[in-house]
């Protein structure tokens, strides 16, 4: 008798559980970043308030350089360097490699939204 009760009362608890599985995967989810932190490809951004742009200098272990504010409403392509912890700025001087230091990426949104 002890055994029946205990196995009905397992499966009653497995079977809630299945349902609040399926009912919180049919609720709305959130809008996603354009960025991964584990994504190294482009993405177009929209830059949503200024940010300072840092110019990298060769080896990396030198400290990067302030180079210049990036302006609210800028669009920019960006990819994030996991490693070394920033968004890398293609396109955005003629020489030199700039980024945007941090792992944040609440300074921009998806160029598509």
């Amino acid at each position: 008798m002890k055994h029946r009760f205990l196995t009905a009362a397992m499966a009653s608890i497995m079977l809630a559980g299945g349902v609040g599985a399926i009912s919180t995967a049919t609720a709305p989810t959130q809008t996603v970043q354009a960025v991964s932190k584990h994504s190294y490809r482009w993405h177009w951004v929209k830059v949503k308030r200024d940010v300072k742009v840092y110019r990298l200098r060769l080896p990396l272990y030198r400290a990067p350089k302030f180079d210049s504010i990036m302006e609210k409403g800028s669009d920019a392509e960006v990819r994030y360097v996991p490693n070394h912890y920033y968004f890398e700025l293609k396109g955005y001087a003629k020489h030199g490699r700039y980024a945007v230091m941090g792992t944040s990426a609440r300074w921009f949104r998806n160029e598509n939204d």
